[in-house]
């Protein structure tokens, strides 16, 4: 089976089980969106263009993308994208299909980050970001201010995703700007053992987290592995998924759905409507998965949706 229909089939099942009132990766975002009456700075020009801003005395870059036609009453999700280590924003936009769904759909603002010499500081290894004391928290929290101040952006939408090392950044970018994101997506990196006991989100937030069983890099079953700087010691793909369940206070057992090679483990009952997902891909390996913008757009859907019902 491709990695299109894996990806295809756990967005079926995600409908699915959303249609029995049980609705994927939910979450509430805990202040309202700007109304600011000033014009706003940036232009959407369709394009992706590189910006740069100064953050912890490092100029640091981002690839954007701004689809025409956002405007105040048109408001936007923004979807900040992670690359993996040795790895760039540049090839990310090529790697995932993110940016096409969005050139053709106009129907999310989306930034591609540079890593400090193609790496991250993800708080847990000895990577070159961690080795020059990077603060990639603070580099993130600059971007969502810069971003939401130039263009409509909605709010209540704001999502993280990123790859391996990237992977490893989005789980503690849950951890520390919870009231900024409404979803991290962490693709083949579990939140790491050090990170783990210090996450302390301000705020419920909702988790779509996939991985594959065959990752060579970075074990499903966790432990440590051997990456740029060493690496580090990550939590198993199953016990990544329940800390964000203890995290955002899930009652119950986890709901489970088999179909294709892909399991669903989907835990309710969560704070503010939240929800934690594990998708596992049977055979899966160390890479962002074909069809990814679909699977990401059904899970924003679903925050949109728990967002519209909550009273």
């Amino acid at each position: 089976m491709t990695r299109l229909r894996l990806l295809l089939t756990t967005l079926a099942l995600t409908c699915c089980i959303a249609a029995c009132g049980d609705s994927l990766a939910q979450a509430r975002r805990h202040r309202a969106p700007a109304h600011n009456t000033a014009a706003k700075r940036g232009q959407a020009t369709g394009k992706v263009k590189s910006v740069s801003l100064v953050s912890g005395g490092h100029r640091r870059t981002y690839l954007l993308y701004v689809p025409p036609g956002d405007s105040k009453s048109h408001r936007l999700p923004l979807v900040l994208v992670y690359h993996g280590a040795m790895d760039t924003a540049q090839g990310t936009t090529s790697e995932t299909d993110l940016l096409s769904s969005a050139e053709h759909s106009h129907n999310m603002i989306l930034v591609f980050p540079q890593g400090y010499d193609d790496t991250w500081n993800e708080g847990a290894g000895h990577t070159p970001a961690e080795q020059a004391h990077i603060n990639d928290v603070a580099f993130t929290a600059a971007i969502l201010s810069r971003v939401e101040s130039d263009f409509y952006v909605n709010t209540h939408l704001v999502v993280a995703t990123g790859l391996s090392n990237g992977a490893l950044l989005t789980e503690l970018l849950g951890c520390r700007l919870a009231g900024q994101l409404t979803l991290i997506a962490p693709v083949e990196g579990q939140i790491p053992a050090s990170v783990s006991p210090g996450c302390h989100p301000a705020a419920p937030i909702s988790v779509y987290e996939i991985h594959g069983t065959a990752d060579q890099a970075i074990p499903y079953g966790g432990g440590h592995f051997s990456g740029v700087g060493g690496g580090t010691t990550v939590l198993s793909a199953p016990a990544s998924a329940a800390r964000w369940a203890s995290l955002d206070h899930c009652s119950g057992k986890p709901r489970t759905a088999a179909s294709g090679g892909v399991n669903l483990r989907l835990y309710t009952g969560c704070r503010a409507h939240v929800r934690v997902t594990l998708a596992t891909i049977e055979g899966g390996q160390h890479q962002w998965p074909t069809s990814f913008a679909q699977t990401l757009l059904g899970a924003m859907s679903a925050v949109r949706n728990a967002r519209a019902a909550t009273p």
